[in-house]
């Protein structure tokens, strides 16, 4: 085989958008010259344009690390990294692809859209803004700099570069997007709800019609038209449901509804009170935030988090390295005879995950806030059994239509609300394992209602404050504008950039029709809370 002359052909075929072809030569040259680093790069780039993103990634991953001065291979690295969905990976290979001038745009682009993916906005936002200094007329850019400067509430800054991104391109989907949902945050209803009418049809992509259907549906609620806005929130979780790959729950999963079985059955069977305590007590420094998804926990986490004392970590998966697959035979009786070495182990697992996401580790108290380690209180207590557990909840009915209607990306057990009965069994479920183990555990254990959360914050904070050994502190009543300086990574960003109101209490009732197929499951909890009896609006 004449090896430049079938190198070449293989470049021929991949710049004149002939791929396949591309990479049918490649094999060829790598069956002869195994590990040829030239053919390894072309059949990289090859593959990453036929949608074997595994073999792109493998290809480009070998190419790279003989060969990290090759930016031209970091760059097509990063770019497989990120279409493989290993974004923090992509990161660093896009980086270095900085140093050639051709990638100043498509690295920092691609850098973008992983950093937003990661909920690192303003790493994002600086590099959309340093793209818009080489290419000021970048509809798309200025359009996606639009979208993040929005999720970040900045309005202002948002508003403007929609504009700008409106006037390079009427018609571009980002920006029309997010001039949806300014109009919609600044109360423009009847605007808001036209402009996503108009675009909608016109939305191929599921996941994004699914998103403006959302939208629709809030503008309608904010018009008071209930029973239109429920058929647009439904419209939306139907469009997931069947165009996206995540709206199938894993039943085994962490959080799913077989593992959430079979830990209520063996903690009625094995109560807590039996297990060993370990002899040694952790260093301390640690409290938990629970509650069942859109409690009001994120409301909470940015009051604490303006607490000069305390550092919220958001919806980090801190026990993910520890969790099992609870359903198979032995491996919650092995957590329950856990010996000392072991916990001590399980304890540095956790606070070295824990190390990796703080912020402001000059604070004393960090708060691990993930809703649904409600139902891993039995974990918290094995492990941790001083830490302070701080438990919010709100009326089940208000929870349960709050995640039918709210747009999660659908990650760990969010899709359980895609349908409302759904979430109502879901509901259940959590309760079924929180309840119990709330009863059973050692931790000190503090529970507030969000409904007298918002009604009265301050004297809602000050047993809160006491419980966590806190001095009072008047930054709380503030937490807009002091919350740990970074922006929400919930769902509820936009809810908690907005003074304090009790508007969302009883939701429901404008629902009562659409819920009553769940009441027999949601009765029992709303008796249990302690909450009036659930009647129709």
């Amino acid at each position: 085989m004449d090896l430049p002359e079938s190198l070449q052909r293989a470049l021929h075929y991949l710049r004149t958008g002939s791929p396949a072809e591309c990479a049918g030569v490649c094999d060829e040259i790598l069956a002869e010259s195994p590990g040829l680093i030239q053919a390894l790069y072309l059949r990289g780039c090859a593959a990453f344009e036929t949608g074997d993103i595994a073999r792109s990634v493998n290809d480009l991953e070998a190419v790279h690390g003989n060969h990290p001065e090759h930016l031209h291979a970091a760059y097509n690295l990063g770019r497989s990294l990120r279409a493989a969905g290993r974004l923090e990976e992509a990161l660093a290979p896009l980086q270095a692809a900085l140093g050639e001038d051709e990638f100043a745009v498509p690295a920092r682009y691609e850098l973008a859209t992983c950093l937003t993916r990661l909920r690192r906005r303003p790493e994002a936002i600086d590099h959309y803004q340093a793209i818009l200094t080489l290419q000021p007329d970048n509809a798309q850019v200025a359009a996606n700099l639009a979208s993040v400067l929005e999720r970040e509430n900045r309005l202002d800054e948002a508003e403007s570069w929609t504009a700008k991104a409106l006037l390079m391109d009427p018609v571009n989907e980002t920006a029309q997007m997010t001039r949806a949902t300014l109009d919609r945050r600044s109360g423009k209803y009847p605007e808001a709800a036209q402009g996503l009418r108009s675009l909608i049809p016109g939305i191929n992509d599921p996941i994004n019609r699914s998103i403006a259907w959302n939208q629709l549906g809030q503008c309608l609620e904010g018009q008071e038209d209930w029973d239109e806005a429920f058929d647009a929130f439904s419209e939306s979780n139907r469009i997931l449901k069947e165009g996206h790959t995540g709206s199938l729950p894993d039943p085994r999963g962490p959080h799913g509804l077989q593992t959430l079985a079979r830990i209520h059955e063996w903690l009625q069977e094995n109560p807590m009170k039996t297990w060993k305590k370990p002899a040694t007590n952790d260093t301390g420094g640690i409290a938990f935030l629970v509650g069942f998804p859109r409690s009001g926990t994120t409301l909470l986490d940015r009051m604490l988090w303006a607490h000069p004392e305390v550092e919220v970590l958001e919806e980090k998966s801190l026990f993910s390295s520890l969790h099992q697959d609870w359903a198979e035979p032995g491996t919650l009786e092995a957590l329950a005879d856990l010996n000392d070495a072991q916990i001590t182990d399980a304890r540095k697992i956790y606070r070295r995950e824990m190390s990796r996401h703080r912020r402001q580790p000059q604070r004393s108290l960090v708060i691990d806030k993930l809703p649904l380690n409600l139902a891993y209180l039995f974990l918290i207590h094995r492990l941790f059994p001083e830490a302070p557990v701080i438990f919010l909840l709100r009326h089940p009915m208000d929870v349960c239509i709050s995640c039918n209607f709210q747009a999660f990306e659908l990650e760990a057990s969010m899709a359980y609300f895609l349908d409302i009965q759904q979430t109502a069994q879901y509901y259940d479920a959590v309760m079924q394992v929180a309840v119990p183990s709330m009863e059973q555990i050692d931790n000190p254990l503090h529970q507030l209602r969000y409904e007298d959360l918002v009604a009265e914050p301050q004297h809602q904070l000050a047993p809160l404050l006491s419980f966590l050994a806190l001095e009072s502190h008047d930054s709380m009543l503030e937490y807009r504008h002091q919350g740990g300086g970074e922006t929400s990574n919930t769902p509820s960003y936009q809810q908690v950039a907005q003074p304090l109101h009790t508007r969302s209490i009883g939701r429901w009732r404008h629902y009562s029709r659409q819920l009553e197929s769940s009441l027999s499951i949601l009765q029992p909890w709303v008796k249990r809370f302690g909450y009036q009896k659930t009647n129709s609006a």
